[in-house]
Parts: structure tokens; sequence; C-alpha cells
């Protein structure tokens, strides 16, 4: 028994042995030229791929300065095992891209003893910037008489379309019903097609009706401001949102 247990040993031994043989490691030098004039010493870029969980900002990947172009780094790798891998500037948001700013395929190769590669990046990701919230023309022009008056009819209006939305509501039922029946029928469609207008009109009319009301609230000034604002404007409903999001003047607050 005693000599089983000990071959058994031997052979876990020669094993493991062999499987840290054959799974040697070897040092491939990454060498890269970066675009335009470079980055600032106080920047970095990082190596970032399937040999460091694609940490893009794994500070032991972090490349050493050789001027603001060039950088290089010395990476462990199994030996003849393949690799991928992208250069960033410390998270995605600066990852490499093409000239044109369009993802690239990851860079790849197959470690070997003694192995150099050199690179260079065309071009880092530009984050689209942010765009900035419009101000409401209509800011710190309104007093708070103006404003209490265009809330009122605000709830007005809300307090009258309540009802209305249900309504609609059961007459598009009313049409994809008809709709889906095996033999649709025209007149059906047609009487569900008057009773929708007839409804969507009515909400028009409230509406139209309330900001009419509005606008005579508005001085001569304050309406010149709504014109500008909306001649930039794709969207009618910017017009309810301005007079509904105004806030007063300062010394009315």
């Amino acid at each position: 028994m005693k000599k089983f247990v000990l071959f058994l040993s031997c052979f876990a031994f020669c094993f493991m042995y062999n499987q840290m043989v054959n799974a040697q490691t070897t040092v491939v030098r990454f060498m890269v030229e970066l675009p335009g004039q470079g980055i600032s010493q106080d920047s970095a870029v990082y190596l970032a791929g399937s040999f460091n969980g694609w940490n893009s900002q794994d500070e032991n990947y972090r490349m050493q300065r050789v001027d603001a172009r060039h950088y290089s780094l010395d990476v462990p790798c199994f030996t003849d095992k393949n690799y991928e891998y992208k250069y960033t500037l410390g998270g995605w948001k600066h990852v490499e891209k093409t000239a044109e700013n369009k993802e690239i395929d990851n860079r790849k190769f197959t470690s070997t003893k003694k192995l150099k590669i050199k690179d260079s990046v065309a071009a880092w990701n530009v984050p689209t910037p942010k765009k900035e919230a419009q101000q409401n023309p209509l800011s710190g022009m309104l007093t708070q008489d103006q404003i209490d008056k265009m809330m009122q009819l605000k709830d007005s209006v809300t307090k009258g379309l309540a009802p209305v939305i249900p309504q609609l509501l059961g007459v598009l039922q009313k049409v994809n019903t008809n709709l889906l029946a095996d033999k649709p029928d025209i007149d059906l469609s047609k009487q569900y097609n008057a009773e929708a207008m007839k409804i969507v009109s009515q909400v028009l009319e409230s509406v139209t009706g309330t900001l009419m009301q509005v606008m005579n609230v508005l001085t001569p000034e304050q309406k010149q401001k709504l014109r500008d604002a909306m001649k930039n404007s794709t969207n009618p409903g910017d017009l309810i949102n301005i007079i509904t999001n105004s806030k007063p003047t300062p010394a009315d607050k």
C-alpha cells in the first residue's frame, strides 16, 4: 500500500512539474507611438487586454514614458499563448480609435520569447459632449402674479382634459377591435375615426384657448422673447414647456 501511495505521489509531482514546464512565461515588450504631439507628462498610457482582465486603469500595466509620443512596457505572458489588447489613456472613454473616431478591432499577438511589438495609435476616443440645457427665455422676466395666473390656467386645462383621455382611449380600443376582426367593418372604422377626431378637436380647442389667455398675460417684450426662441425650435411643444417652467423675477420671489 505504501509503495502504491509513493507511486501516486511521484506521478502527481511529475505531472505538476510537466505542467509548470509547459506553462513557461516570457516577457513581451510593447512600444507604442502616440498621435499628434503626444500627451503631457501628467497623463498616462495603459495597456488593457486579456492578460490583465481588460482593466483599463491597471497601474501594473501603466506604460513607461520615453517622450511625449513614445511609451513602452514589458509584460510577462505565457509562452505560445494568444492574447488581445488595446491602448487607453486610463479608461474606456479614452480608448484608442481610428483617425475617423471609429471603433477598432482588438489588437492580437501570440507570445514568443523575446517578442517585441511596435504599435502606433491613430487617435483617441473623443467623448460626445453633453448638450447644455437651453435657458428658458422667460427666466427672470415673469412676475409672480403672471405665473400664478398661468398656473391657474394650466390647472384648468388639466382638469378639463382628465375625462377626455379615457374617452379617446376607449375609441382607440374600439378601432383596434374592429381592425383585428376577421372582416373589419369599413363603416365602423369611419365612425370610430370621426369619434376620435371629435375628441382630438375638443382637446385642441381647450389647449389653444388656454394659450390665448396666457398670451394675454404676457407683455410685448416677453412675447418677443418667445417668438425668438420658437424660431430655432423644431418642437411645437417647446412653447408649452417654456411657459409652464418659467420662474419669477428675483424681486418677486
